[in-house]
């Protein structure tokens, strides 16, 4: 579903929320739990960041039932998360399916409820019915953390996503940025997709095929592998018609897209020199299995939900005053520039292509002194 309708959608339930959130009791003083419900329906890279979160901070995954759609069991398996399933083929389906979760999460003991779902009304509705009589956080954008009435009520306002989210465990993030091994290859994977939720992440594809060619121009031995998921395919092929025009030569682009599931894609990625990539789910993958990882920002920004550069990170964006615009899940996407996302163009590809390959570099010194 696209943002926009997310957004109309959820501003219907807005009404329904308010009213139970005013009926709301609870504890006087919040309960710090071992054992955590976590909701999140959305998105494998905020279930992917989630999961790093946990890590760096110390929580085991046994101590974590994700609450999620049914469509993301395959980011579920690949971490070997435990969830329990909301299934929307068919309304009754879906009935049935939230019922059967409502009451596995009543059953559940000193287990505290943590809506991940960054303030959406239709997961406040949620958290206030399946957080009956238990302690529940969420995150809210508001400048400083508060308690009311049972619920911790967790800031987002110019906070990283990782600091926030380990508050909702009672934690602190703490960066940690230590040497990775890189594969002797010479397998550079790219990603120019982005998911519907907020497409407008996407990198022009005029801009990201001339980085590739100055890229390509730099280290002619270097092979390009075209990443996407099967309905992305002929927008992937596309892509590289692009490059072959601007004089990369067909067998040094590879066009996998479609190709691998996300246990297979991951094990491929591993044999990467580099993965570069939009703001989406696999840039969240490849940081959490210690991939060297480009991302490239406009709209959003990784200083709030993305990840500092590092040793395996490169973080590119623009320092225009206007970006990031999209800091809030309602927040009108590209509507300073009217949709015409100045923040990629002042980005520069020359600087781009100059900013990568010094971070590729930077490995081959880094690794010498390991």
């Amino acid at each position: 579903m696209k943002h926009q309708t997310l957004i109309i959608f959820d501003q219907l339930l807005r009404p329904l929320y308010v009213l139970l959130n005013l009926l709301k009791w609870g504890k006087k003083e919040p309960h710090i739990n071992k054992n955590f419900i976590a909701l999140k329906f959305f998105g494998i890279g905020s279930i992917t960041r989630i999961v790093h979160v946990m890590d760096t901070i110390g929580i085991e995954k046994g101590q974590v039932t994700f609450i999620t759609l049914h469509k993301n069991k395959a980011i579920i398996d690949l971490l070997n998360l435990n969830a329990v399933y909301i299934k929307t083929k068919h309304p009754l389906v879906l009935i049935n399916s939230l019922l059967k979760v409502i009451f596995h999460i009543w059953n559940q003991k000193q287990t505290a409820i943590l809506d991940m779902e960054r303030t959406s009304n239709l997961s406040g509705l949620f958290r206030l019915i399946v957080g009956i009589g238990k302690s529940c956080n969420s995150f809210y954008f508001k400048p400083e953390n508060k308690y009311k009435k049972g619920q911790l009520f967790v800031s987002m306002s110019d906070k990283p996503a990782t600091q926030a989210i380990a508050e909702m465990f009672h934690r602190t993030y703490v960066h940690s940025d230590e040497y990775i091994d890189v594969p002797d290859s010479n397998k550079v994977f790219v990603n120019i997709n982005a998911g519907n939720y907020c497409p407008e992440r996407k990198f022009p594809l005029s801009e990201y095929a001339v980085l590739i060619k100055m890229l390509y121009d730099e280290n002619p031995d270097w092979c390009f592998y075209l990443t996407g998921i099967k309905s992305e395919l002929a927008f992937v092929s596309s892509f590289k018609d692009q490059l072959v025009k601007l004089g990369i030569p067909s067998n040094s682009i590879l066009n996998i897209a479609g190709q691998h599931n996300l246990h297979s894609f991951i094990s491929f990625l591993k044999e990467a020199k580099l993965f570069i990539t939009n703001d989406s789910g696999p840039l969240h993958l490849a940081h959490l299995f210690n991939i060297k990882t480009v991302g490239i920002w406009g709209p959003t920004s990784p200083k709030l939900i993305g990840y500092q550069n590092s040793k395996k990170m490169l973080n590119l964006e623009s320092e225009l005053t206007c970006s990031p615009c999209f800091i809030h899940p309602k927040s009108p996407v590209a509507k300073y520039c009217q949709g015409d996302l100045t923040c990629f163009k002042a980005m520069g590809v020359k600087k781009m292509a100059s900013d990568i390959i010094k971070f590729v570099e930077y490995q081959k010194i880094d690794a010498s002194v390991v």
